[in-house]
């Protein structure tokens, strides 16, 4: 009997572990499944939380002063803003034009612009623009999208020198990739004056865009070619594919306000290369308030 018992409860027992088996082991799969989503969708998710952070960076922005569009302004206030950054899923640094920004930047002293010396990179491809919104059709929806819109194409004189910027501007320029890789370059800054000088914490921010924010998704009416299907990675991909083709890398240089600067500062500054005292871009812009 005893026996017989022990064999029943075995029985039993194997029972229960194999009823048990099946759905752990569909619980496992549903586990790995979902794991592979979230790896799937990782750089949209990234994507989308940046977004929310430079809309806040952004919403208080009105129209320019020289009538171009504000960088992130959204009708319905910050949280109609907050929501429109969570559906565009882009991910490009802001800086917004204030209501009492002071304009670009005037002629800079000679002793500055003598004194440029322009590494031999072949700059080239240039424009203004701004970060801020597009929209692309696929099918019968429409997308939202961010990236570098308000293109304006810009030549260097002195071979490599763009004046006349400001708060909001984005300079993006192409040079040659391989010149380019055997510099070490880095920002300096002078105020028109002297009297200040910036670094690459203070000064403009160089490197904040990349590929997809000037590689704008396929369907989009601003007619900026060429264009790229995809995530925001997929276009970045595909606009490296694109410059490593021509030999050639991008560069972009933007222009954050300062708010205690109420009547702004010109400043002189050079992409510079110490080791060659050679500038692979040089330029100018007028610091001035955030509102």
């Amino acid at each position: 009997m005893k026996t017989m018992m022990i064999a029943l409860a075995g029985v039993s027992l194997s029972a229960g572990l194999l009823a048990h088996a099946a759905p752990a082991d569909a619980q496992f799969r549903s586990l790995r499944n979902a794991v592979k989503k979230v790896e799937d969708t990782a750089n949209d998710v990234r994507d989308a939380a940046e977004d929310v952070e430079a809309a806040a960076r952004t919403v208080e922005g009105v129209a320019n002063s020289d009538g171009r569009s504000v960088v992130g302004a959204v009708t319905g206030g910050r949280g109609a803003a907050v929501n429109q950054a969570m559906r565009q899923r882009s991910n490009y640094p802001q800086t917004a034009r204030a209501p009492d920004h002071v304009g670009r930047a005037g002629p800079a002293p000679a002793k500055y612009v003598d004194q440029i010396s322009c590494a031999n990179l072949n700059v080239g491809n240039a424009f203004v623009a701004e970060a801020g919104d597009y929209t692309f059709s696929q099918g019968i929806s429409t997308e939202t999208r961010g990236g570098l819109i308000n293109r304006a194409n810009v030549s260097p004189t002195n071979g490599c020198y763009f004046p006349g910027l400001g708060v909001g501007d984005v300079l993006y320029v192409e040079v040659d990739k391989a010149a380019y890789a055997r510099g070490a370059y880095r920002i300096q800054c002078v105020s028109y004056d002297g009297s200040e000088q910036l670094d690459n914490v203070q000064g403009p921010r160089q490197g904040n865009y990349t590929g997809k924010d000037v590689m704008l998704h396929t369907g989009h009416s601003l007619g900026y070619t060429p264009t790229a299907s995809g995530s925001n990675s997929d276009r970045s991909n595909a606009y490296r594919d694109y410059l490593d083709g021509r030999g050639r890398t991008m560069l972009t240089f933007n222009f954050g306000p300062l708010h205690t600067d109420k009547s702004g500062t010109d400043f002189f500054c050079q992409w510079y290369d110490r080791d060659t005292n050679k500038s692979a871009v040089a330029f100018t812009y007028r610091r001035g308030p955030q509102g």
